[in-house]
């Protein structure tokens, strides 16, 4: 297509590479990596702040503005996803919005689907009057916090004394995917059967003697439930073991060449005690099965960085080729080539931290570590050689 031609064009390009009309909103292709991403680079105020404070910081100090004062998890999001629209449709400031009633429409529309999406249902009118309020309190501390003159008399005590202070944008597009996620799976639960079940038991057997709870256990056949959900529990750990290790035999039916000789192998999906999946006299393989999705990655980012990381400054490789197999190749050399997520945020739960104790100082960020060692590990895309279909 040529520039031209693109002036004209109903929909925008997202961070995940979604042509989004904002006009008429798909929930299909609304994803929080998006919002995430978007909000985290877009400034308050229209600009006008001391010093950078982003919509994304915004939203985080509001959601957790609303935990403390109490309100449900739905509201919770609901306070962290409040300005979501603005992710598709940038921020406007409220003299000229007041001026526009066709945006201020499309705004609704948007949000509402963006709710929709994420909450099941648009928010009633008490649920948006509390996330109005919210809003409302921290938009006041933060112009009293970073302009230049005093803008309003009103003096708010928050509840959760939230931080206007600068912070790098790749670290608080993190906190907000995060702070999506948790509450997100607090509400699933919340809406949980099993949950409500078990609320109804406690209640049911409050001031019962040790009879009631014998009978109980016998109507209900409570043992034989303990042991079926045991048995799906122990089942279910090693999904992930038979995928890691049926995954990576399969492949290496496909990748190896003749006279290529296996010298270690690691099947087992976690720590192993083995530096590598897979050692042989041609190469040093790492084997990833997790699809990245339009969601929050940052889990799988996570790991993906610190086996690159390993594949990329190992000292043993003796002239073999390094190759890191995963789905979504496509996305993670995304990721790698472009995230500006500090490696303090990336490694802050991962021992290799005191393996390598001098990387966060020599490089700052993912995308300056892997602009270093791009040329030192072979990134490919595993379906090429397994049927995930």
């Amino acid at each position: 297509m040529k520039a031209s031609e693109g002036l004209f064009m109903e929909h925008i390009t997202t961070y995940t590479g979604e042509d989004f009309t904002p006009f008429a909103p798909d929930a299909n292709q609304i994803h929080i990596a998006d919002i995430a991403h978007a909000l985290s680079l877009m400034c308050r105020a229209n600009g006008h702040f001391v010093r950078f404070y982003s919509v994304a910081q915004h939203s985080i100090n509001c959601a957790e503005e609303a935990k403390a004062r109490g309100l449900s998890s739905r509201v919770q999001i609901a306070c962290l996803l409040h300005d979501a629209s603005e992710a598709y449709l940038s921020d406007i400031t409220r003299p000229v919005k007041a001026h526009l009633p066709n945006y201020k429409e499309i705004e609704k529309r948007l949000q509402n689907t963006i709710y929709d999406k994420f909450l099941g249902s648009p928010l009633t009118e008490e649920e948006a009057a509390l996330v109005e309020q919210v809003d409302h309190d921290m938009l006041v501390c933060e112009f009293n916090a970073l302009m230049n003159k005093k803008v309003f008399d009103d003096c708010i005590d928050m509840r959760s004394k939230p931080s206007f202070e600068f912070r790098n944008f790749a670290d608080v597009e993190y906190d907000f995917i995060e702070a999506f996620k948790g509450e997100k799976e607090k509400t699933i639960s919340n809406q949980n059967n099993l949950k409500t079940r078990i609320a109804t038991i406690e209640r049911g057997l409050h001031d019962k003697s040790i009879t009631d709870v014998l009978d109980y256990v016998t109507q209900h056949k409570v043992s034989e439930m303990l042991k079926e959900k045991l048995l799906i529990k122990k089942l279910s750990a090693q999904v992930d073991v038979a995928i890691h290790a049926y995954g990576i035999l399969l492949a290496l039916s496909k990748i190896m060449e003749d006279g290529e000789v296996i010298q270690y192998l690691s099947l087992g999906a976690g720590s192993t005690g083995k530096a590598f999946d897979v050692a042989t006299s041609k190469r040093i393989a790492e084997f990833k099965f997790a699809t990245w999705d339009g969601g929050s990655n940052t889990i799988r980012q996570n790991g993906i960085f610190k086996d690159f990381l390993e594949l990329a400054i190992s000292t043993k490789s003796d002239g073999k080729t390094k190759q890191l197999y995963c789905l979504s190749a496509d996305d993670v050399i995304r990721f790698l080539s472009n995230s500006e997520r500090s490696l303090a945020s990336v490694l802050s739960r991962n021992p290799i931290n005191k393996k390598y104790p001098d990387i966060q100082t020599q490089y700052k960020t993912v995308k300056a570590f892997y602009q270093t060692y791009k040329n030192e590990v072979e990134i490919v895309e595993l379906s090429d050689y397994i049927n995930i279909e």
